[in-house]
Formats: structure tokens, sequence, C-alpha cells
């Protein structure tokens, strides 16, 4: 299999689920009024917004151009761009909701709500889902040493981000594991409110701007 079959696959499976109530990876974001303007931040090839607003249009945007591509071909209702969280390719106050399912733990967080904040229309919602170092601790292959400097690299920047609401980058790349009180505090810098927390496999945290 080569690497576009391997994207390919990857991004179906991930539409499955999201297809798919009964499975245990299945988390959706909530319903919305046919008007909302809808973003979803590390969308992939649009499997969350074609399962949980089919029929309408709405943006997804990602930095992995192969499942841009891969989404084009599914649908036409999402309009897809290729950016990062930290800068938004957006109008200010522009939508109605932002989504962020397991995609936010791979950028500089402070920078990337603060986007987020930037264009959600005063009263919107962000819906996103995050790690908590449990998760990450068990997606560690200890007999790798990549994966024991990875796994330090995270627990330092996941540690700075809740004691210092900083993060560092390591060769151009941004991962941190997340804990309620540091994120709680990182919403609220970036002029957030009526933040709500759910706590499953991953941390779910809905916030207000």
């Amino acid at each position: 299999m080569n690497d576009t079959d391997s994207v390919a696959a990857y991004h179906e499976q991930e539409l499955r689920i999201a297809r798919d109530p009964r499975h245990p990876s299945h988390e959706l974001p909530p319903a919305m009024p046919a008007e909302a303007r809808i973003l979803d931040i590390g969308c992939g090839a649009g499997q969350t917004l074609i399962a949980s607003y089919p029929g309408r249009l709405s943006f997804g945007l990602d930095v992995d151009l192969g499942a841009l591509r891969l989404g084009r071909g599914w649908t036409s209702s999402v309009a897809f761009a290729c950016g990062r969280a930290e800068a938004l390719p957006y109008r200010s106050a522009d939508f109605d909701l932002v989504v962020a399912r397991v995609s936010l733990p791979y950028t500089d967080i402070t920078r990337s709500l603060h986007e987020i904040h930037r264009v959600l229309k005063p009263g919107g919602m962000v819906w996103m889902t995050l790690h908590p170092l449990g998760l990450r601790t068990r997606q560690v292959r200890w007999a790798r040493w990549r994966s024991w400097l990875t796994f330090t690299y995270v627990l330092t920047n996941g540690l700075c981000l809740h004691v210092l609401q900083k993060q560092f980058s390591f060769f151009g790349r941004h991962e941190s594991f997340q804990t309620e009180g540091g994120m709680r505090r990182a919403l609220r810098r970036a002029g957030f409110h009526d933040v709500k927390i759910d706590r499953k496999r991953h941390f779910l945290f809905t916030a207000r701007a």
C-alpha cells in the first residue's frame, strides 16, 4: 500500500466511525441551525462535517493537502482550505461554531485559541476534543527511543502549557497533552467564557466567545 492509499484508507475508516454512533470512538459536534456557519479545524477529508452537517455548506481547514484532495472528491458541500489553526484564513466574527476534533493538541494552543475566538461571532461556540496525559501515555511504544524522545517533549510541553501558558516547538512542530485547569485558563485568556468539560476517552471542551 502506497502513501496515497494509506491516507485514503485512514480517512475512509474515520468517516465510517463518524457515521456509526455505536463505535467507541464516535464523537460528533452538536446539531446547528441550517443557517449557521461552521468551521472544522484539522478537518482531514471532511469526515466530521460530512457526517454531522450534510446537505449544507460548511468549511474545513487542514495542513494535509492529500486529505483535502480526497475530501474534495467526496463532497462539494465543504469549502476546503489549506492552512494552520494559528493563522486562520478567515474574517473576524465569521462563524457560529468552530470544531476541532483531536487537532489542537498538534498546534500552539494559546495562539490557536486566540484565532478561534477571533473568527467566532459573539456568542459563538468552540467544540473541541483534546488529549489527556493518560491517552498520550497509552500511545507510546516504550521500546523505541524515538517514542521516549517524543513523549518527553509532549510531557514537557504539556507541563509548560499547564503552568506557564506557553508551548515550544520541536523541529517546527507542536504537540502537548492538556489538563482541565490549563485549558480553562487558556480559554479564558483567549476571551472565552461558559467553559464546560466532559471527560471521556478524550477531553471534550465547549466554550462561548
